[in-house]
């Protein structure tokens, strides 16, 4: 059985470090989810399982959902990014267009970002183009995500 030749204080240690370094150079950005549903009716004769029963209105509205939360962001050249690796013939499946961006975000925020639907920062507004890529040295700390700009 193999050794590890980095003791588990070492390996908090290294990672504590990277959670430094993300704090330094991560900016915030802001997610937006589909937004919840919400019926309202204005009829007195509304029935739950037959509907509207008489006359009367029915709205159905969207709250916005938003979250606020700290990424770093690298900017892509779509002519140059190679997303596939070299050694083996794989690829992500994501389309790179001019303007496309990679976000890295904590596990956590991570969860967020696989329900959302689009993000912004710096004045642009993006749509989140992959399902997140888990990295990290010693196991998953942080997870990639790939956008793609709307226009707007």
């Amino acid at each position: 059985m193999a050794t590890s030749l980095i003791s588990e204080s070492q390996k908090n240690t290294i990672k504590a470090i990277i959670d430094d370094i993300h704090e330094t150079f991560a900016r915030n950005i802001t997610v937006y989810e589909e937004g919840e549903k919400v019926l309202i009716s204005a009829s007195s004769e509304y029935n739950g399982i037959y509907g509207k029963t008489g006359s009367g209105t029915t709205n159905v509205t969207r709250t916005a959902v938003s979250h606020t939360m700290k990424a770093r962001i690298k900017y892509l050249n779509a002519g140059e990014q190679d997303l596939s690796d070299g050694s083996i013939d794989s690829q992500l499946g994501i389309e790179l267009i001019n303007g496309s961006v990679r976000i890295t975000v904590s596990l956590t925020d991570s969860e967020i970002l696989k329900e959302a639907k689009r993000c912004e920062f710096e004045g642009r507004k993006y749509e989140i183009n992959s399902k997140g890529d888990p990295t990290g040295i010693f196991g998953p700390q942080y997870v990639h995500f790939f956008l793609k700009p709307l226009d707007e």
